[in-house]
Formats: structure tokens, sequence, C-alpha cells
């Protein structure tokens, strides 16, 4: 059915060349020199001419690296242009030949130019098409794939969230068994409520404010089980603020956690941490304490959180360190 339509429609062209250039051709008051079998020879050339140049085209790059696209098309237009000249210059020299026609150099140069137009209007306006075509295709495909390797990058993100938080509670958990079981049967009733929080909004994109928020006094319950006193929080930010802005889950749960990993606080020095906001971020600061013997970190919390929010808000974290520690979160205006 397509190979009918473009047939059709190389019928139709060619109906409309032949009859501009007999127009072309006749003087005004003489009669309109037109004959009707011409378009249909031309449109055997044309067809010609189109199949040639789509065969040509499939042979040169079938088995081999694609160049640019503009490559692509000069060399498949370029050759199959010499080729199919060639061709039907050839052939009408033989049947004026075989005719007995006189050969004359000029008739030959203008036949040959006629092929020339007649191969630039067909096959190069195709090849050109289908150039465009797959430069469409490409990008396109380009661009799913980036959004693909995103998702995934995204998905590998976010698993690596809850080993880190499973893995630093039970730890705990194993601790206060030993010292204290009805401490640590507290703790692992607040525990699973954290981690049923962590179940439900870690696989989200984007959660509300208010809920991360909601979450940190839950996990700062669960600190002052641990360290009684010792890590306090202060949120600086109005109720209906809270509801206006989105981040990434679970970062105040890293950050907090970070702050009690690597920063001395007791009940007499408690450490305060502070949020607020400021220019469309999520400020988390507390002084800096590092602990005598605290073991290095690795980063690879911040740098994971940084990334999360690289891949899903356009900006990552920023961290500035003096006398004390400063993170600043991205947030979005919630819709």
């Amino acid at each position: 059915m397509k190979q009918l339509k473009t047939c059709l429609l190389l019928l139709a062209f060619s109906y409309g060349l032949m009859l501009y250039l007999a127009l072309l051709q006749t003087a005004p008051g003489q009669q309109l020199q037109f004959h009707a079998d011409a378009p249909i020879w031309l449109t055997l050339q044309a067809v010609l001419s189109l199949w040639l140049s789509r065969k040509l085209d499939a042979v040169l790059w079938a088995k081999r690296a694609a160049a640019s696209l503009l490559q692509r098309y000069s060399q498949s237009f370029g050759l199959s242009l010499l080729i199919f000249v060639s061709l039907m210059t050839g052939l009408q020299l033989l049947i004026d030949t075989v005719t007995s026609q006189p050969l004359v150099l000029q008739q030959y140069l203008r036949v040959s130019l006629m092929y020339l137009l007649v191969h630039s209007l067909i096959a190069g306006a195709d090849l050109l098409w289908q150039a465009l075509k797959r430069q469409q295709q490409q990008q396109l495909e380009l661009m799913q794939a980036q959004q693909h390797n995103q998702q995934l990058k995204l998905r590998l993100l976010q698993q690596q969230l809850d080993p880190h938080f499973l893995f630093n509670n039970l730890n705990v958990l194993s601790v206060l068994i030993h010292k204290n079981p009805d401490q640590a049967e507290q703790f692992l009733d607040h525990f699973a409520d954290i981690y049923r929080y962590q179940l439900q909004q870690g696989n989200k994109t984007l959660v509300s404010l208010a809920e991360e928020l909601t979450f940190a006094q839950q996990y700062m319950a669960l600190l002052a089980q641990r360290f009684p006193s010792s890590f306090q929080l202060q949120i600086n930010i109005e109720p209906q603020q809270q509801t206006n802005y989105q981040l990434v889950p679970c970062c105040l749960q890293l950050l907090l956690e970070n702050a009690v990993k690597h920063n001395s606080a007791s009940a007499d020095q408690p450490l305060w941490i502070q949020l607020e906001l400021q220019h469309n971020q999520l400020i988390v600061r507390h002084l800096l304490r590092p602990k005598a013997f605290a073991q290095p970190g690795t980063g690879t919390g911040l740098t994971n959180l940084s990334e999360r929010c690289l891949a899903l808000l356009g900006k990552p974290i920023a961290v500035i360190q003096n006398d004390e520690f400063i993170v600043k979160v991205p947030l979005q205006h919630s819709v």
C-alpha cells in the first residue's frame, strides 16, 4: 500500500513537471505541445531513481559504522546520482545507436542535466527526508536512554538508604538488648515506626516538608533513648510554610544520623540541630564538635543525598564547614 501511494505521488509529480515544461516551451498563440505518455516514462525513471538511492543507501551503511548524517546523505546522494545519470544517459546513447540516430554531444549533455534534475528532485529530497527522520529518531532514543539511565541511577541511590539505616540501628539495638532490655523494647517500637516510614516514603521521588519534619521528630525521639537529652532539634519553620515545599525523602534521617555519628554531646552540653528555610532551601545547621576518637566518615551518605537532589531537583546539596556544620538542601514548591 505504501509503495502504491509512492508511485501515485511520483506519477502526479511527473504530470505536473511535464505540463510545466510544456507551458515554458509554448509561445503565446501556439498550440500546447504536451505528450500524454511522457509523464509515464518520467514516472518510471523517478521510480528507478528512488529505488536506486534507497538501495544504495542501505547497502553502504548496512555493515559499517554510521558517520554523521550529513556525510551519510552526501555520500549516498552523490554516488546514486552518478550511477543514475550514467545509466540513463548510457541507455539513451544505446537506443540512439540501435535506431541509427545522429549522436550529438550537446544533446546528451542536455539529457544528462535532465536526469540530474530528476534525481535531485526525487532521490535528493527523499534522502534528505530520511536523514531528518533518522536524526529525530536518534534524538528521541538518546532522550529515552538518558531518562532510563536517570531513573536507574535514582533507584540505585534510593536502594542504598535502607541497608545504611537498618544496619546502624540494628547494631544499637544489639547493644541495648544486653544493657537494658526494657529500653531495647521501646527502641524497637520507635525503630519499627521509623523504618515503616522509610519503606513507605523511600520509593517516592519527593515528599512534603511537613512529612519529613514529622519523621525528624520521631527520629529524635529514637535518639533520645540512646542519648538522653544529648541531641536537641529546633525547627524554625512556620507550620503553614511546611506544606509549601517538597524534598527528597529521608534526607533528614541521614543528616541527623551524621550529626550524632561525628559530634560529641551530653545532657550537660547538648548539641542543638537547627532547621530553617532560606531561599527555597532547607538549612540544617549545628555546632561542629568532632569526637576525639570518631572513625573518619566516607562521605557516601552525603554524596548519595547530593546525587538524588541533583537528579530530582536539578541542584545538589551545599555543605559548609567552619565553626558550624551547615547543609543546604534544595526544595521544590508544592504543586
